[in-house]
């Protein structure tokens, strides 16, 4: 719902505008016996001449109601909520001179109201700021009565953009921090997500319906706040997190072939041979005693040298 209102001459133009009854219907008046445009007119200019003084002696309003309300309100919910718009402009309905016509030649469905602004001993009605009271009462009746309104519309919007503008710096600081913990070059995807937590950024695995990790949403623990990782940045996405060299050290998730491709070329190699793959970790506990640091190249020689030995005794 819309209101608005303003002070003007309040020609006779108006009034031919406003009355007319191939454009709708009169929904309510007060102190007026005129029956049409010229002769309303002239009703009211007897009391306005009275006032010498001002120029602008009408006030010219329209209460426009949301398109869905106005097609489902009936002429006496609109009379009603024509009542409650006046009264909250501090209007004295039962002493003031006015008209309100609804116009439905549109699919908008409106009424406008003319209101003397000069009474019956030449005195203005104040007219200071009308137009912001009237949106805040438009707004008002609309709250009243669960209509839609066009201020609380513009309230959302503003709060939505807020949150916005909020979202987006904090996607930046989140962005920020991986660049901080990337360039201390954290190698593997664990050591990367346990700086993020320090920073106070958690990751979340995705996991698809083939039980594949999918990807990681992203936490602001702070806030709190989550949002997909690619959501803020593109650059933090799953794919382009392994693209950067980083891989996952255990293998508590499972990834797709494309991903498995990735880690496998990320995947560090010692000199002379790869690193123990999964399907040789078995063997590799069986026999650590081959991968501990203290087995010099001295100690496997004599042992070989013993070997030898016992060989040519035999």
């Amino acid at each position: 719902m819309i209101g608005k209102a303003k002070s003007c001459i309040g020609g006779f133009s108006i009034f031919k505008y406003v009355i007319d009854d191939k454009k709708g219907m009169e929904l309510m008046r007060n102190n007026l016996c005129g029956e049409t445009p010229l002769e309303i007119f002239q009703e009211m200019k007897i009391i306005q001449d009275q006032n010498q003084r001002a120029t602008n002696k009408l006030i010219s309003m329209v209460l426009s109601p949301h398109i869905n309300d106005g097609e489902n309100l009936s002429r006496k919910e609109l009379k009603n909520i024509t009542k409650e718009f006046l009264e909250g402009l501090d209007i004295d309905l039962d002493k003031s001179m006015f008209i309100a016509f609804l116009h439905t030649e549109k699919e908008h469905k409106h009424i406008h109201i003319l209101l003397n602004r000069v009474d019956e001993k030449g005195r203005l009605l104040k007219d200071h700021h009308i137009g912001k009271q009237a949106q805040w009462s438009a707004h008002r009746v609309a709250e009243k009565n669960n209509l839609i309104s066009a201020k609380q519309l513009r309230i959302d919007k503003i709060k939505e953009s807020e949150i916005m503008d909020d979202s987006k710096t904090l996607r930046k600081e989140i962005y920020q921090k991986h660049l901080n913990v990337l360039a201390a070059k954290p190698i593997t995807m664990e050591k990367y997500f346990a700086e993020m937590l320090k920073k106070n950024i958690q990751f979340l695995p995705a996991i698809n319906k083939q039980g594949q990790l999918q990807g990681f949403r992203v936490r602001d623990i702070d806030s709190p706040t989550d949002m997909k990782a690619s959501d803020v940045h593109r650059n933090m996405g799953l794919k382009n997190l392994l693209s950067t060299g980083l891989y996952f050290e255990t293998d508590n998730f499972i990834l797709n072939d494309k991903l498995q491709e990735i880690q496998q070329l990320n995947e560090p190699k010692e000199q002379g041979r790869e690193v123990i793959s999964n399907s040789a970790q078995t063997y590799t506990n069986n026999h650590s005693y081959l991968f501990k640091t203290s087995f010099t190249a001295s100690q496997a020689e004599d042992d070989l040298g013993r070997k030898r030995k016992k060989k040519n005794k035999r």
